[in-house]
């Protein structure tokens, strides 16, 4: 079998499977396992597979820009926000991501108190220093204020498009606080491939969140179960809650994250 004609066999198989084990290849195409090997390094260099262990996955597509993200399932982004909501406690710290769910979220959060915020998102940060303003000014500051949601947001490089801090600089920011929670918005997430993101610079900053927090809770729509990106920041089992839509075609995944340990909050 000419090379490519493999290349074309491995992807077709992949169009179908999301993954397929090395064991598998071999024997589909009656060559060796080197010969594999070489296949799928060129493969993965061209960006068309990506290897796994014991085997290949299917690439995950990039992502649809922020913006047309933001009008997407926006129902759906809301109820999971309010869902969060239920799950926080006065006095916490959290740590928000710069995601379209949680900049859903960030309009919920102006109706709780006593809670503090550091977050890496423009507009999680604006739209609660905005709701902070709009308090005080209306009960007035000659009783003390109100005391409300309290945001930091970290410093760093400025990103256009999501409207979102990242870099060295946010990162170094992050290892200073230790937060109880830590409300994150992925690309996907699967028993299988854990917690991923599609960026590099947005999976950096999760996993510095994850590991200065104490819980990990995932906010992902309905879309996003079972979806995968490049870059994995957490495993199934280290995450502690999954808030997400009821959905007929997701009920087989989320079945396989509730066995991983996950709790699934399903709105």
């Amino acid at each position: 079998m000419l090379q490519e004609d493999r290349f074309a066999r491995i992807q077709f198989l992949l169009s179908s499977l999301d993954r397929v084990r090395t064991e598998q290849l071999i024997q589909d195409m009656q060559v060796s396992r080197e010969t594999v090997r070489l296949d799928l390094l060129a493969l993965e260099s061209l960006g068309l597979v990506r290897r796994v262990h014991g085997g290949v996955a299917r690439v995950a597509p990039q992502e649809p820009p922020f913006v047309q993200r933001q009008q997407q399932r926006v129902s759906e982004k809301r109820a999971i926000a309010r869902a969060a909501l239920k799950r926080l406690q006065l006095g916490q710290m959290v740590f928000v991501d710069a995601g379209t769910t949680t900049a859903i979220l960030a309009q919920e959060l102006c109706l709780l108190s006593n809670l503090v915020v550091v977050t890496n998102s423009i507009t999680v940060a604006l739209t609660l220093a905005s709701s902070q303003a709009s308090a005080k000014s209306a009960i007035g500051a000659a009783n003390g204020g109100v005391h409300g949601v309290r945001v930091i947001l970290l410093g760093g490089d400025v990103h256009s498009e999501t409207q979102s801090t990242y870099g060295e600089v946010t990162l170094n920011e992050i290892r200073k606080y230790r937060a109880d929670v830590a409300l994150l918005s992925p690309v996907g997430i699967s028993a299988a491939e854990g917690v991923t993101f599609y960026s590099p610079h947005e999976a950096s900053i999760a996993a510095a969140m994850i590991g200065q927090s104490a819980s990990l809770q995932i906010l992902a729509d309905y879309s996003k179960i079972g979806a995968c990106g490049r870059h994995v920041v957490a495993t199934a089992a280290q995450t502690d809650i999954l808030l997400t839509n009821a959905h007929a075609a997701n009920e087989a995944a989320l079945e396989g994250l509730r066995a991983a340990g996950v709790e699934v909050i399903a709105v």
